[in-house]
């Protein structure tokens, strides 16, 4: 396994480097996805069993091994968030004092996948992570990896426990929590309620993604055009959360959209992701970010309104309230 080490550090000086862009990295997520998928003991081919160990939590679908090992084949994803996480530590370990940066990795799949070059690039006595997962095999094929790469020193402690609900402990608050536990548009998976409960604990964490921000407009009429975009509906950031904490119920606010008086085409939920500084997600470059149908595929009338909310619990995701222009409202009276 040492020739794997050298070669997961040789990617690590790559991918975490921040004078790299996300589109010089694919080659070097390529390797790191392949060496990561050899040397793991999950079978990622197999034809059947992909939902297999799935949990639907009382936060939102913990997705199966498999699936969250599907994550690492999308290049501009996996390199975003290594880079964003590299970027994360350097800062903190730079002001810390000589203590190592801790992170916790909420979600970490069966890779641990963002954390590797991390931990690759840099020695056990600059960053610790917490590695936590709600799915025992899950995290056991994590800590198998890492131990067969020889970075099992830089792990504190593995966690078995839902993000949505796990007391961080007052001598283990981290510098920098890390959660990719999300879908297209925050629908689905538990993004939500996994910061909101962590982010409560350790406000001065950096997060990432530092934000992610869900905007109604138009998918580009064929590949290199942008999006039409005409407004954020919905964001998930730090200054939300904080606004959020005296929120009670089963939902949070988002924004109303008034529609345009013609409308050409149907309207999308587009899902823009800001990792951490300047690294960015935009449309269309991971599966994360494919413009989304409104939830229940409304019937839209021009110069209607859409009044959006974010539904929290067990199938989290944006909803939609359709107000029609006051003349339809009114059988065509002013």
């Amino acid at each position: 396994m040492t020739s794997a080490r050298a070669e997961l550090a040789a990617m690590a000086a790559a991918l975490c480097d921040p004078q790299r862009t996300l589109a010089s990295l694919v080659g070097e997520t390529v390797q790191l996805r392949q060496l990561v998928e050899h040397h793991s003991g999950l079978a990622m081919d197999r034809q059947d069993g992909l939902r297999d160990g799935e949990s639907f939590l009382p936060s939102g679908w913990a997705i199966s091994p498999v699936q969250a090992g599907l994550c690492a084949r999308e290049p501009y994803r996996s390199a975003a968030f290594i880079q964003g996480l590299a970027q994360a530590v350097r800062e903190r370990l730079d002001v810390n004092g000589g203590r190592p940066v801790r992170v916790l990795y909420a979600g970490c799949g069966p890779f641990a996948l963002l954390a590797l070059p991390v931990m690759a690039l840099l020695s056990a006595t600059q960053v610790q992570f917490a590695i936590l997962d709600v799915h025992a095999e899950t995290l056991g094929h994590a800590r198998e990896l890492i131990a067969a790469l020889g970075l099992d020193s830089h792990v504190a402690e593995y966690l078995c426990a839902d993000a949505a609900a796990y007391r961080i402990p007052a001598a283990a608050m981290p510098d920098v929590i890390v959660s990719e536990t999300m879908n297209t548009a925050l629908g689905k998976e538990p993004q939500v309620a996994i910061l909101r409960n962590l982010h409560a604990q350790a406000p001065a964490a950096a997060l990432l993604p530092a934000a992610v921000t869900v905007h109604l407009g138009l998918d580009r009429r064929s590949p290199g055009e942008p999006c039409t975009d005409w407004g954020p509906v919905f964001a998930l950031d730090a200054d939300a959360l904080r606004a959020w904490q005296g929120e009670q119920g089963d939902s949070l606010p988002a924004a109303s959209i008034r529609l345009p008086d013609v409308l050409e085409q149907a309207p999308r939920l587009l899902t823009r992701i800001r990792v951490h500084g300047d690294i960015v997600l935009g449309d269309h470059e991971c599966s994360l970010n494919l413009p989304l149908a409104l939830p229940g595929k409304p019937v839209l009338a021009g110069g209607s309104v859409l009044d959006f909310r974010y539904r929290l619990g067990g199938q989290p995701g944006l909803e939609c309230r359709l107000r029609l222009p006051r003349t339809e409202r009114d059988g065509g009276m002013q």
